[in-house]
């Protein structure tokens, strides 16, 4: 019994080690945020007050400072706001005065939305032809599927926005519209909105999955496991999909996860082409605007997107590797 406790009281140190060094690190990048938004140059007073030319006494300016408790020390600042995120309150937005939770929820569904297409699609399009290009290697199929990539690769996404809007309005006499439509409202109206972005998006994506899908079953296809299974007369699809392909795709799932959590906050000039109010958009918004509790709520969303999808990917490596163990 003694040899028990003793046991279980060493193994509660790791524990308790791993808990700290998980706060320490969420509070070093909280203050991270905080410092960095602070260091942002301007003021969010007197771009409300003074921007539009009218002459606003030195009196009035400190009392909007002291409404929005930005005459407070610095550390004060960054208590308070610790302490609203303990309650899971994100405060309101210094320029519009809506609670921050709601601002982003609004747009949070629209950028998320895109990103999930936008994954779909690429996927679509970069597993087939990194496949062929890779079972090919060395003929016309796998020069052209490079030269594909090459091309989504050095094409920007926005770019090609751009072109696609044009066609669509020249052809089709199709503009898109200025309000979102919900899927769960149209779901016509919605799929024909974020269908173009999405392709548009989605072509550049897939050329980075298809060419580190190349790159990862050619090194595969090289193994001695393989081999044994090609001489053992195995038809080629069980080869490829089956031996091959799951043990190909653990890098691939990495770049898919890591370029899927960057489309939730990086498609700012893609929202603007079609008229998408997204969370890209809303980002450039609070920095034009110095909206200091807007942008450390939007920096704080990026950063537990990108610790979800991290997570995610570790669970998928686990099923992809059986002989993974985080135990």
């Amino acid at each position: 019994m003694a040899r028990y406790l003793i046991r279980r009281l060493l193994l509660m140190i790791p524990t308790l080690l791993t808990v700290a060094v998980l706060i320490l690190t969420l509070l070093t990048v909280a203050v991270l945020i905080f410092v960095l938004v602070r260091v942002i140059p301007g003021d969010i007073v007197e771009l409300r007050l003074v921007s539009g030319g009218s002459f606003v006494t030195r009196g009035v300016i400190e009392a909007e400072r002291a409404r929005l408790g930005l005459n407070k020390p610095l550390w004060q600042q960054f208590v308070d706001w610790m302490a609203g995120l303990v309650r899971f309150d994100l405060g309101t937005s210094m320029w519009t005065g809506a609670p921050i939770t709601h601002e982003i929820a609004l747009r949070f569904q629209l950028s998320l939305q895109l990103a999930i297409m936008s994954t779909l699609i690429a996927v679509a399009i970069a597993i087939p032809l990194g496949i062929t290009a890779a079972v090919r290697r060395g003929t016309w199929v796998d020069y052209t599927v490079q030269i594909v990539g090459v091309a989504g690769l050095a094409t920007p996404s926005f770019w090609l926005a751009i072109l696609l809007l044009l066609a669509l309005l020249t052809y089709a006499h199709w503009l898109p519209p200025l309000t979102f439509t919900p899927l769960w409202v149209d779901p016509r109206a919605n799929l024909l909105q974020l269908i173009w972005p999405a392709l548009a998006v989605g072509y550049r994506y897939s050329a980075v999955t298809s060419r580190m899908t190349r790159s990862a079953m050619l090194e595969v296809l090289r193994e001695d496991y393989v081999r044994t299974a090609w001489a053992k007369g195995l038809a080629q699809r069980v080869i490829i999909v089956r031996h091959a392909l799951r043990n190909a795709l653990m890098p691939v799932v990495t770049v898919i996860g890591l370029e899927f959590a960057f489309l939730i906050g990086g498609l700012v000039v893609t929202e603007q082409v079609f008229n998408l109010n997204g969370i890209g958009k809303l980002f450039v918004d609070a920095i034009s605007h110095r909206d200091y509790t807007m942008i450390q709520g939007l920096m704080l969303l990026v950063a537990g997107v990108y610790i979800v999808v991290n997570f995610l990917i570790d669970l998928l490596y686990v099923w992809l590797d059986p002989r993974i163990s985080y135990g």
